[in-house]
């Protein structure tokens, strides 16, 4: 079937969103781990916390400093690497950091990589060569759906639509015949994030 978010209504004033088909589904994935994190985050802003960092599958939220009293520095994954290991170091404080990519969930058939990220327009899975988006915002769960968005759009146009919008935005692309490449967004250049 189609993907398409017009097939549904919002309501804002009872904070509702109905479906115009029954047999319409919609899936909250590229949202989900975000919106936990920030639940987190509330429930210890609540009690007065003021120095922590929440991690949800690798969707990050921090603030204050770390036990050693110095800024939070989370680390964004080198696609393919096993075991697990860092390529850029991002010092983050009071921000929330998430990260789509396509090596964590997929299946190689006949050559041709197959991600979990799905680009509605085709209604099939990416089949682009960016590995990896990482965009830093306010709180994580739009840091999670612009970096899924941005994953979905592909290099050129997701880093020309995320530039255009101040979006803090970086991006692993697989070369061809190997290895990657990085870009970033001016917005995210600012952080001062490191190779690591």
């Amino acid at each position: 079937g189609r993907v398409d978010w017009r097939g549904l209504s919002f309501d804002d004033a009872q904070r509702a969103v109905t479906k115009r088909r029954g047999s319409q589904q919609v899936d909250l994935g590229g949202i989900a781990k975000g919106w936990g994190v920030d639940r987190a985050v509330a429930a210890l802003e609540a009690r007065g916390i003021a120095d922590y960092m929440v991690e949800v599958g690798g969707e990050v939220r921090t603030r204050g400093l770390n036990a050693s009293g110095v800024a939070w520095r989370i680390g964004i994954e080198e696609p393919d690497a096993s075991p697990q290991q860092a390529r850029w170091i991002v010092p983050l404080a009071g921000r929330a950091m998430a990260t789509s990519g396509d090596y964590r969930n997929y299946f190689t058939q006949d050559g041709q990589r197959y991600s979990h990220e799905i680009d509605p327009v085709a209604g099939a899975p990416i089949r682009h060569g960016l590995a990896s988006v990482t965009v830093v915002a306010d709180d994580c769960m739009q840091a999670d759906a612009l970096a899924t968005a941005l994953i979905v759009l592909g290099a050129e146009r997701g880093r020309a639509l995320a530039e255009s919008s101040g979006i803090a935005a970086q991006f692993i692309e697989r070369a061809p015949g190997g290895g990657f490449r990085d870009s970033m967004t001016s917005s995210f250049a600012a952080l001062e994030a490191a190779r690591a």
